[in-house]
């Protein structure tokens, strides 16, 4: 694996991303939830090996070794992938993306979706402006939306600051409040895998190795216009979500699946938001991989 590659975009930004898997694999992209980043997938490595599959994880703007985006908006991520795809000489790759990761995965498909040869959803964000776009959600998740709903951004940057200081000052009584607080298959996740909630941590703690400002920004593009028409997406895509997931309840996928035109929604009994990508992973990655029958 290769943590810290930097590329220079035609902008003068740098976008950092890591590389997991087979490096002689077939090309996968994945975009990291919210408030984690490109170390976040670390845990797909020997699956990603085993399936010859190369993962090819970025940093968004601002967060880990990525260079921090004045008046970012979703849709210019695919600008930014199509620019990391051709400097690693890719013609064909597949996208997918976990929670915070959806709506980066629907900006590439938007960008040029000729390239792309599957693309998933997983436990994925929804946009907010619809009613019962809340519906089920566990209320700490409530809180922050509210919070960056705001105008004004004080209670935001608080939330975000004191998540921070959290992870970075009590990382023991973060773990154990997975294990204690979270939906049922995420807590016996993280009783029986502790280390799981460690890589967590860390990859979150990464996000705000600039400071706060990048998370807070993406915060508040989840609960603004996303400027995307989810009915022109004519592109296939594949939307994995669980019944217990109280972060990204299966309301999304649904929601989701009823705006996209050719969309595929699994609702995975049992599974909650950390539980589903780590149970099925392989099941998802096979999903990613080019098929005799693709267009």
């Amino acid at each position: 694996m290769q943590t810290d590659n930097t590329l220079i975009l035609s902008d003068g930004r740098t976008l950092g991303y890591a590389e997991y898997g087979d490096s002689l694999g077939f090309p996968v992209f994945y975009f990291h939830g919210g408030q984690e980043s490109r170390l976040s997938s670390i845990f797909m490595d020997s699956s990603a090996k085993e399936l010859n599959i190369r993962i090819i994880s970025p940093d968004r703007p601002g967060i880990g070794i990525s260079t921090f985006q004045e008046n970012r908006q979703f849709l210019d991520w695919g600008n930014d992938i199509a620019q990391l795809a051709d400097s690693l000489g890719l013609d064909k790759y597949s996208v997918f993306g976990l929670s915070g990761g959806a709506p980066h995965v629907l900006a590439c498909i938007l960008a040029d979706s000729s390239r792309i040869e599957n693309a998933s959803i997983i436990s994925g964000a929804a946009p907010y402006d619809y009613k019962g776009s809340l519906k089920g959600m566990w209320v700490p998740v409530k809180l922050i939306h509210w919070f960056a709903s705001m105008k004004n951004d004080k209670q935001l940057r608080k939330f975000i600051q004191n998540d921070f200081d959290g992870l970075v000052n009590k990382p023991e009584k973060r773990i154990k409040q997975f294990q204690n607080y979270l939906p049922k298959p995420d807590k016996t996740l993280m009783i029986n895998h502790p280390e799981y909630g460690w890589e967590f941590i860390e990859g979150s703690k990464e996000s705000y190795r600039q400071g706060i400002d990048a998370v807070v920004q993406e915060w508040k593009l989840y609960v603004s216009d996303w400027q995307m028409d989810l009915n022109t997406i004519h592109y296939p895509i594949n939307l994995w979500y669980g019944s217990a997931d109280k972060m990204a309840p299966i309301y999304r996928g649904v929601y989701f699946d009823n705006e996209l035109p050719n969309s595929i929604l699994r609702v995975i009994e049992k599974e909650g938001h950390f539980s589903l990508i780590r149970n099925h992973l392989e099941e998802i990655l096979l999903e990613l991989k080019p098929t005799p029958t693709n267009k």
